[in-house]
């Protein structure tokens, strides 16, 4: 005898399809965790929401990330602390020093680096989106590894029951 699947219809369709999407919502804050920075970086990664991810990168003095670009991954930045300049195009021309909650976007494809600038700790959110999903999206160096490249790696969301 065959078995018969049982569907779901109409508003318990409906219901299962957000519970589903409400059992990935996190929250998340920020402190600058008291870890190791051997290469000048930490990476606080806030959220993950899937096809955007949030994370903030705390410099320390004299890191310097390194001449590179994403495909399939669009960055805007934000500065929360401290100060950091961003260079890019064919030959790492300056683009900005940014402050406290200034920042840059950037495509997909846009040829940078950045460095902490000054002797203050510099705290730099940055959102990434990945049009094709974050499992496509690659960094590709023109330059070798910046002065710690990657960083230290803490996460800070943590799940919430809705």
């Amino acid at each position: 005898m065959a078995t018969q699947e049982t569907e779901l219809r109409g508003a318990a369709k409906k219901e299962a399809f957000f519970r589903a999407a409400e059992a990935n919502v996190t929250d998340f804050s920020f402190a600058v965790p008291d870890v190791d920075a051997p290469n000048g970086r930490i990476n606080c990664y806030l959220a993950d929401a899937g096809s955007c991810r949030a994370t903030i990168l705390v410099l320390r003095d004299g890191y310097k990330a390194s001449h590179h670009y994403h495909p399939n991954q669009d960055g805007i930045w934000v500065v929360l602390k401290g100060k950091v300049r961003f260079f890019g195009g064919p030959d790492e021309k300056v683009v900005g020093e940014y402050g406290p909650y200034e920042g840059i976007a950037q495509p997909q494809n846009t040829r940078y680096g950045f460095e902490a600038v000054g002797e203050e700790e510099a705290w730099l959110m940055q959102i990434a989106g990945y049009p094709k999903g974050p499992d496509a999206a690659k960094r590709i160096h023109f330059d070798g590894p910046a002065t710690g490249e990657g960083g230290t790696k803490v996460r800070m969301a943590r799940p919430v029951d809705v």
